[in-house]
């Protein structure tokens, strides 16, 4: 089990460009799909609840035609691609974290571009990150390892998540998972925590 009013729970990326709506972009398979699942965890009585967001320049490097050539232009800062997916409980969130908004650097990980949050969630003593939202694989399993690697316990709920394998950047589900099982990240599915 675990305690809520000692744990936060991280919405990742549940942004309009991984998903249908936005299918020039990055469509996550399953990505609209799991709102349901997101919203009946952001229903519970966590001490801390926090988003993080793409924020992307135009050029950003991992785009087509960019440093890096990874991925098509998504989740754009002032387009709907940068918005959340229409439905999720955004009322819910204590802060919302912009990442990758600086031209040259990734940040797949949350804590990449904001590395206080470990501090931030020591003072306020919490023990457990839950870890949610798109892709499961990249963003989530990115900021869930850093937690890990700081000294937290790391659930990724994975009916709450949505992945896709992209071949060009190396990042594939299966592999992130058996990564990620190593470090001691507990894979859970919503029910475990409802």
């Amino acid at each position: 089990m675990i305690k809520l009013r000692e744990s936060a729970l991280l919405v990742v990326d549940v942004q309009q460009g991984f998903t249908t709506l936005c299918p020039r972009e990055l469509p996550v398979p399953g990505g609209l799909e799991i709102v349901p699942n997101v919203n009946r965890l952001l229903s519970l009585d966590w001490a801390r609840i926090d988003a993080s967001v793409d924020w992307h320049p135009r050029d950003h490097r991992s785009f087509f035609g960019q440093k890096d050539n990874f991925y098509p232009p998504h989740c754009v800062i002032g387009t709907p691609g940068a918005d959340f997916v229409p439905g999720l409980d955004t009322h819910r969130f204590h802060a919302i974290w912009r990442k990758g908004y600086q031209r040259d650097f990734e940040a797949y990980a949350v804590t990449a571009q904001h590395p206080g949050m470990f501090a931030l969630y020591r003072d306020a003593k919490l023990t457990a990150v839950v870890v949610c939202g798109i892709a499961t694989n990249i963003c989530c399993f990115f900021a869930a390892r850093d937690f890990r690697k700081a000294g937290f316990r790391v659930l990724l709920v994975e009916d709450a998540s949505a992945g896709i394998d992209v071949p060009a950047a190396g990042l594939f589900q299966a592999k992130a998972r058996e990564e990620g099982v190593s470090l001691g990240i507990e894979y859970v599915n919503a029910d475990f925590l409802v």
